[in-house]
């Protein structure tokens, strides 16, 4: 008898665990198990093997980066600075921590939109990933801590210019309304209090506030050009955010033919490039955050995961690119 069997106290049970592990053992030995199926090569697979196989690569991402996620919020990093009492982020690392959280969480929604049905929805959680890793990468862009500070000083100064944007909106478009009288001057004086601490924190740092980012669009486009660069943050908004007539189509269209085919439990193609296209954003974001956050651990994982993603990638994103590339090429010139 093995002696690592759990033992729960009650007799009756521990000798029934024993007999039906030794029994266990016995059929192994006489009628061996089948082993475990292999999974074809990517260009083997069925869509709907691949779209699995993509998507247990991400679930394991997931799985693996829970603890990773944990331990960043623990000592005093996660703390802000007494200076700037505020429920704002200040710092260089409270503001990758909190983009990089936020951005996690919709790479879990896509995940599991993905999973479970064709949705154009799920590429919504997408782009919110592709606008975090563009925005993370103008603020670590330089190597200087005060350029650095500077630009989080500016990440907060936004966020602080939204108290006083939002409440000098309702003020424009209803200014009789309760919400406008009730909550437009505390806005705007929330507002005005967490200015003059930004500011005097940043004139006793020595920093100069740096200016605004760039719009979205172009940051994407600056930052991101490995992933699609501008075209990959338009079809992420027009198919996945923005309500309209091109929507449908851009997700569940069927390229030279016209047909919009809404199968919502189908298009394992589509799916497996998009749930693809997810990892691989969070993937250069999680590269990105690591030293920030003083992941430990992390090499191994990235490495695991990308070795199983890449192959399974590349065959996703040839069978979503070539009915659109014929279909291009088949469609005549009318100039």
């Amino acid at each position: 008898m093995r002696d690592d069997i759990p033992v729960t106290g009650n007799p009756v049970i521990d000798t029934m665990t024993r007999i039906f592990g030794w029994l266990d053992r016995q059929i192994d030995q006489l009628v061996p198990r089948p082993p475990t199926p292999q999974r074809p090569a990517p260009a083997g697979m069925t869509d709907e093997q691949l779209h699995h196989a993509i998507h247990d690569a991400g679930a394991g991402l997931l799985d693996s980066l829970a603890p990773v996620l944990q331990r960043s919020f623990a000592g005093d990093g996660a703390k802000g600075d007494p200076r700037f009492p505020h429920a704002l982020p200040i710092t260089v690392r409270a503001h990758v921590l909190m983009m990089f959280t936020q951005a996690h969480d919709s790479y879990g929604l896509s995940l599991l939109g993905l999973r479970e049905h064709a949705s154009a929805a799920a590429l919504g959680p997408i782009r919110n990933i592709a606008e975090t890793l563009a925005l993370t990468r103008w603020l670590l862009e330089s190597p200087d801590e005060q350029v650095r500070r500077a630009r989080a000083y500016r990440l907060t100064r936004n966020a602080i210019d939204q108290y006083r944007d939002l409440a000098a909106t309702l003020e424009r478009i209803a200014p009789q309304s309760a919400q406008a009288l009730q909550v437009a001057p505390g806005l705007a004086a929330a507002a005005d209090r967490m200015r003059r601490s930004l500011t005097a924190m940043a004139q006793q740092d020595g920093v100069t506030i740096a200016a605004k980012p760039k719009k979205m669009s172009r940051l994407i486009e600056q930052y991101l050009p490995e992933s699609g660069g501008y075209m990959l943050y338009a079809l992420l908004s027009s198919a996945g955010i923005h309500p309209g007539a091109t929507r449908g189509y851009l997700f569940y269209g069927r390229p030279g033919t016209g047909i919009t085919d809404f199968d919502f439990k189908g298009l394992y193609h589509v799916r497996a490039y998009w749930l693809a296209q997810s990892i691989s954003l969070h993937l250069d974001l999680c590269h990105l955050v690591a030293p920030v956050l003083g992941w430990q651990g992390w090499d191994a994982i990235a490495d695991a995961t990308q070795s199983q993603l890449q192959p399974l990638a590349e065959e996703a994103e040839r069978r979503f690119s070539e009915p659109l590339l014929q279909a291009m090429a088949n469609t005549p010139d009318r100039r």
